[in-house]
């Protein structure tokens, strides 16, 4: 097997390797804390814990697991730029009442080139936020499957 060498990052490429798993850390930290917060606010609501189980336990990773899918979502389609239009609008409209001459300010005259300059940006890169989720889902999955071969 021949050996592939590493090639050399850019200072901008180790950034934003960086920030990745950073923001992927904190997600992670937070969806954790969400299902161990709503574990106990679940298992309060219940007298029997052995009897219900497993509701408890797919309920609890039902909350961070479909966020976070949800979550991945709203930002894949706002990337494709699903508010763009409503964004420029409202831009519009607060530039137009907090400004005498609109044109002044930074927004594009028009909306096509408003969309240019958006299409020109790098998109984000949200994959962190499906892999927080699908551990949860999985689990969350496996936990209503146990309920109903238990059931």
């Amino acid at each position: 097997m021949a050996t592939k060498e590493k090639k050399d990052l850019t200072p901008e490429q180790v950034r934003q390797r960086k920030s990745y798993w950073i923001a992927f850390a904190i997600s992670f930290a937070v969806s954790l804390a969400l299902a161990v917060g709503s574990f106990f606010l679940i298992k309060a609501g219940f007298d029997d814990f052995e009897a219900k189980k497993w509701v408890i336990l797919a309920d609890t990773f039902t909350l961070p697991g479909v966020l976070y899918l949800l979550v991945f979502l709203l930002v894949k389609v706002s990337d494709y730029g699903a508010f763009d239009a409503i964004v420029y609008s409202v831009r519009l409209v607060l530039g137009m009442v907090f400004h005498d001459n609109i044109r002044k300010t930074k927004l594009p005259a028009t909306y096509a080139e408003y969309r240019m300059i958006k299409r020109g940006k790098p998109r984000t890169n949200a994959t962190f936020l499906l892999l927080v989720a699908a551990p949860y889902i999985i689990l969350m999955i496996v936990f209503v499957i146990l309920y109903y071969v238990g059931k």
